[in-house]
């Protein structure tokens, strides 16, 4: 039976527990380490030289993607399989952009998360249902000219006021609402998510929408 030595790191302790407890019984994978940052992870990495990283694309510290990338200088062949609440094509280049082969959402199912964990040990793809070898060469043809924006991953964070803002969208309310509701005007309000939309590169307010959607799932 093939044994898959995997790193698992993530900030959230109670998220890594229960990624550990899911996986306890999975014969063949066997979690041997954590790490709660990027830092920790390149030092857990150079200690165990696990076959699977497992890691959150947004951390405080050091982001998962940057310590994969700094890795990936000194052990090009690293098999990594990230993990987010913020999903789709931008999220898959990036991921791949970066050295991962694969990225999965946070609520995946377990069945799925060992299906992952294997491919990723042999060196293939997954990105989930929706991303066979096509799509993902389409995803690649479509961005290879454009900046992998930083902001993907909230690595700048948002402002106080855009995160009740981007909460607010989230739950369906317009702008007239959501001015009402934080006391600022309409005129304000629609200056702010223009500014989201540039700030996170989406082209039009359906899919700030969207957005809006996963960042309360990611904060959930």
């Amino acid at each position: 039976m093939i044994s898959i030595r995997v790193l698992l790191c993530d900030d959230h302790t109670l998220f890594r527990t229960g990624i550990v407890s899911i996986l306890r019984d999975e014969p063949g994978i066997f979690v041997v380490g954590e790490a709660a940052d990027g830092f920790e992870l390149i030092k857990k990495y150079e200690l165990l030289k696990p076959d699977v990283i497992i890691a959150d694309i947004s951390m405080p510290g050091l982001s998962g993607t940057d310590a994969v990338s700094e890795l990936k200088l000194k052990y090009p062949n690293i098999r990594v399989l990230f993990l987010t609440m913020l999903t789709g094509e931008q999220y898959v280049y990036y991921a791949i952009k970066v050295g991962g082969l694969g990225l999965v959402n946070k609520t995946v199912e377990k069945g799925e998360l060992v299906f992952a964990i294997n491919e990723v040990f042999h060196e293939r793809n997954y990105f989930g249902t929706l991303y066979n070898q096509e799509k993902i060469k389409e995803i690649l043809k479509k961005y290879e000219n454009l900046p992998v924006h930083m902001d993907l991953e909230l690595k700048e964070g948002l402002s106080e006021t855009e995160d009740k803002i981007l909460l607010l969208i989230s739950e369906g309310m317009t702008s007239l609402e959501i001015a009402d509701a934080i006391h600022l005007s309409k005129k304000t309000i629609d200056s702010y998510r223009i500014k989201l939309m540039k700030k996170f590169d989406l082209p039009n307010s359906s899919s700030l929408i969207r957005f809006a959607l996963r960042y309360s799932e990611s904060k959930q």
